[in-house]
């Protein structure tokens, strides 16, 4: 069998005996020294690990990265904070801790339960929510934020599970001047004047005519 071997000065392939292997012997082309032994055969490419593609983040990666826009939302009411329902041309309801929603009946409010009926079908209305923290002086005023309430009904969840009217407010809006009248007449009449002494950011945001916020002051949620 016949040994094909490549000379390494001038290239040329030979075929030698197979008995010849190991020695070495003179290229009969350019006389120089070969060793007989098989051409070297072309090495297949190693093959590279292949990457495994880039797996999808978790779901709490993803919750990571993304907007904490969910945050934004009421998710309850808080006893201490402050809730009123608001609009076009009145202050529609309030919120008491431990007596529920309070309904504007036309002569004073009342709550929602003994006067269902009187709760408005129609009309745009914002739900106004005030946090309220403790001070050195006492409970006061330290943010307010706005809701949109939209679509026929909308309301009538007041006379529902308490916080079923969060649900409808899905996103932030801008009070008109007269809302924002109406939350801080409330306020006063709800809270003595010096609730907000250490609010002027506020009590200056609903008493101007900035039609643009859709909050002031600062939420820690």
């Amino acid at each position: 069998m016949a040994i094909r071997v490549i000379c390494g000065s001038c290239g040329s392939k030979i075929d030698a005996k197979d008995e010849l292997r190991g020695q070495t012997r003179r290229c009969p082309k350019c006389r120089q020294p070969i060793l007989i032994e098989p051409a070297a055969q072309p090495q297949a490419p190693k093959s590279q690990p292949v990457k495994a593609p880039p797996t999808a983040p978790t779901s709490a990666a993803t919750d990571a990265a993304a907007p904490a826009t969910e945050g934004l939302k009421m998710r309850r009411l808080r006893p201490d904070d402050l809730y009123f329902v608001v609009g076009s041309d009145k202050l529609v309801a309030y919120w008491k801790s431990g007596e529920g929603w309070m309904l504007n009946v036309g002569n004073g409010f009342s709550q929602v339960k003994r006067s269902p009926g009187l709760i408005p079908d129609l009309g745009e209305f914002v739900l106004a929510e005030g946090r309220v923290a403790q001070t050195d002086n006492g409970r006061r005023l330290k943010a307010m934020r706005f809701w949109s309430l939209t679509g026929r009904g909308v309301l009538l969840a007041l006379g529902r599970v308490e916080t079923e009217i969060l649900e409808k407010a899905q996103f932030p809006t801008v009070p008109t001047g007269a809302q924002k009248r109406f939350i801080l007449d409330q306020i006063r009449k709800l809270y003595f004047r010096d609730f907000t002494d250490d609010a002027l950011e506020i009590v200056e945001f609903l008493t101007s005519f900035d039609s643009h916020s859709q909050s002031v002051g600062t939420f820690d949620d």
